[in-house]
């Protein structure tokens, strides 16, 4: 008989298939499998540990929608069987303005930098202009503020937080400034 997460993470990839027309297990072959325990980690995460900083659902837990969810643990649920590292280093997303881009990026931004536990992760948020990359870092920044737990763990900056326990930092980063070499 299945657990619980694993038919529940199952229906996740199932509903990124029917919204995006993508299979990851069409080309997963023998090299990756697929962490149900992994993908719930990730989702839990946001519903547990991050509140809305912005907008009408300000001061509410972070419940991803049916699509945020099947991304969330696609990215994260999806493992290389040798290493047990990430199927997926990177995430191409097209939404529609005002439909929470900036919201589950800082989500994103912030389990690389609580849960992925890299030593000395550097996680930034990219953007065109400075203020532009500065969107997600506050909104990030806001949902630290809101969580006991993270906001104890953390050290925040005016343009960085920086995670102790692995040394790991999160910052904004833009174009603009193109003499940034190495970030």
């Amino acid at each position: 008989m299945q657990k619980a997460s694993e038919t529940h993470s199952s229906r996740l990839v199932d509903e990124l298939e029917h919204l995006a027309g993508y299979d990851p297990r069409r080309d997963a072959g023998e090299r990756y499998h697929y962490d149900p325990e992994a993908a719930e980690h990730a989702v839990r995460f946001f519903a547990e540990c991050l509140t809305h900083v912005v907008g009408e659902f300000s001061d509410k837990r972070f419940e991803l929608l049916p699509f945020q969810a099947a991304l969330v643990s696609t990215m994260f649920g999806w493992k290389d069987r040798e290493t047990g590292l990430r199927r997926y280093r990177s995430c191409w997303l097209e939404i529609p303005r005002k439909n929470g881009k900036t919201t589950l990026a800082a989500g994103l931004a912030l389990y690389l930098l609580y849960c992925d536990g890299e030593d000395g992760a550097q996680v930034v948020s990219a953007a065109a202009d400075r203020e532009q990359a500065a969107l997600c870092f506050e909104t990030a920044k806001g949902m630290v503020e809101k969580d006991d737990m993270l906001s104890g763990a953390s050290t925040v900056y005016r343009r960085a937080i920086t995670f102790g326990a692995t040394r790991s930092t999160y910052r904004p980063v833009s174009a603009d400034a193109y003499t940034k070499h190495g970030l």
